[in-house]
């Protein structure tokens, strides 16, 4: 049995987009939005991340098109500020960064998805070819290239190859599993741009919560659509591949939360006049993207059981993996959970695992292989190279 870990480099192979660019890492991203058609799109909400870069960094509207500050730098940085808000109760702030933060939300996943709206990889497609049907997949990506090749393959469903099931499927309208078991299984640790969730809001106390009516741990997964679906103000946009959709997600088949006792929820929309009318309806509980953004306190507890769930599906997979495989994962300082979850994973083994690392610098990966994991310099097996949309996945097996 092996286990493919895969990071930002095994997505940053992918040539096939039609926006002819790859997939950003963190100090790339806001250069690589403003190449992008979105960054002119006003349907693309932006207004509240330009007006907190002006006030914090002195930057104009109007510069913002050289914007370039590490994403994951800015996200965090608006979280704190967040949640200084949150437990000062400080009103006026706390909306301001809270829609910043949403917006990074939305902004980070449709990127992603427009990079990724192209031809299934051939890389990713090769990937899985060499894969056995007791192999698994642990990866911290947020793309879907991943998913488009083992769906492509037949031996993977989005009904129960996440390992943990979604409440419903969007494919063409919104329906309940009914697929066989995935052979494969692909253990996404940091969410998914597939994966939707209820908008948050403020509750009564003040604390941000869900919309929806149901546990925090429900969550929906969008394959395909044929027809326009209904979203926010109806502001569907056509013409993404499955697995990838627009700024806007599917609307929810949810009528949300209800009022407090004594209150009633009040709904307005505003509209610009250079804001384009929508052209599909606008029903059902307004969606989200489902992921763990890019910050470095990532709260894994905020969607109830569902991470600590799959964290503990990967610590499982870890523990009874014959082999190991690095995939372009290069163990980040921030990513502290990830450490824990090796170490925890390989003090219950009974034997030591095959590690493989295929990375263009992996002395790093192989020194905490080595000194942090106890891994012997025997077990280890480096291949220092880049992987790219012809690599040979089956020199691996």
């Amino acid at each position: 049995m092996k286990t493919y870990i895969i990071g930002a480099g095994a997505s940053k192979c992918y040539e096939k987009s039609p926006t002819g660019l790859k997939m950003p890492v963190a100090k790339e991203f806001f250069q690589t939005y403003n190449k992008l058609r979105i960054s002119s799109d006003p349907n693309v909400l932006v207004g509240h991340i330009i007006n907190y870069v002006g006030e914090y960094y002195n930057i104009s509207p109007e510069e913002f098109i050289d914007f370039n500050r590490d994403i994951e730098e800015l996200h965090s940085e608006v979280e704190e500020k967040l949640n200084i808000s949150l437990e000062t109760n400080d009103e006026v702030n706390k909306m301001l960064f809270y829609s910043t933060y949403n917006q990074l939300v939305f902004l980070f996943t449709s990127v992603i998805n427009e990079i990724q709206n192209g031809e299934i990889s051939f890389a990713h497609k090769e990937l899985i070819a060499s894969m056995e049907d007791t192999d698994s997949i642990i990866t911290f990506n947020w793309d879907t290239l991943i998913d488009r090749a083992l769906h492509e393959n037949g031996r993977w469903n989005c009904d129960n190859g996440y390992l943990i099931k979604p409440k419903m499927i969007y494919r063409d309208k919104w329906e309940f599993n009914n697929a066989n078991d995935s052979k494969i299984k692909l253990i996404k640790l940091h969410g998914s741009t597939n994966w939707l969730s209820s908008y948050t809001t403020f509750n009564m106390d003040g604390d941000i919560t869900f919309t929806h009516d149901s546990g925090k741990e429900i969550f929906y997964v969008y394959e395909y659509t044929n027809n326009p679906y209904s979203c926010y103000k109806g502001r569907y946009l056509p013409n993404y591949k499955p697995f990838s959709y627009g700024y806007y997600p599917p609307n929810l088949p949810e009528k949300g939360i209800s009022a407090p006792k004594g209150r009633t929820f009040v709904n307005y929309m505003i509209r610009t006049p250079f804001t384009p009318k929508g052209t599909s309806n606008d029903s059902g509980l307004v969606s989200m993207p489902l992921i763990i953004p890019p910050v470095k306190n990532k709260k894994y507890t905020f969607y109830g059981d569902l991470f600590p769930e799959l964290w503990n599906y990967a610590e499982m997979v870890l523990v009874n993996s014959d082999t190991i495989i690095i995939l372009g994962y290069s163990f980040p300082k921030t990513d502290i959970r990830t450490n824990e979850l090796f170490i925890s994973a390989f003090t219950k083994r009974n034997n030591i695992p095959d590690i493989i690392i295929v990375n263009p610098n992996p002395e790093l990966i192989y020194e905490k292989f080595k000194l942090e994991f106890g891994i012997p310099e025997k077990k280890i097996k480096i291949y220092k190279e880049r992987i790219d949309e012809n690599y040979d996945f089956k020199k691996l097996s």
